[in-house]
């Protein structure tokens, strides 16, 4: 009987110290993934914010850029409205004052 015993024991106890610390081994692996995951992420989304940055300030300029020539459309609007006015008056017609 201690035949088994001794050698069924020792085997249990090589086995349970190897269980814990291979799950030692495993925990410090899985922790360490997550963090290699973790710091992918940032970059990732550090990226794309600096991405969306450059497309805002590109943005923020073609705006401006249309603004100015918005600016500069209704003025010549204005002035191509004024000489019409002038034009209908020259020719006799009445002045529209519903503007």
């Amino acid at each position: 009987m201690e035949q088994f015993v001794y050698p069924a024991l020792s085997a249990l106890f090589s086995a349970l110290v190897t269980w814990l610390l291979s799950r030692r081994k495993t925990l410090a692996e899985d922790r360490a993934a997550e963090l290699d995951n973790a710091v992918m992420a940032v970059k990732y989304y550090r990226d794309m914010l600096d991405d969306m940055a450059t497309r805002l300030t590109a943005a923020y300029e073609t705006i401006k850029t249309m603004e100015i020539q918005h600016r500069e459309l209704m003025f010549i609007n204005q002035q191509l409205v004024d000489e019409l006015q002038k034009f209908k008056q020259l020719n006799g017609k009445p002045h529209d004052t519903t503007k």
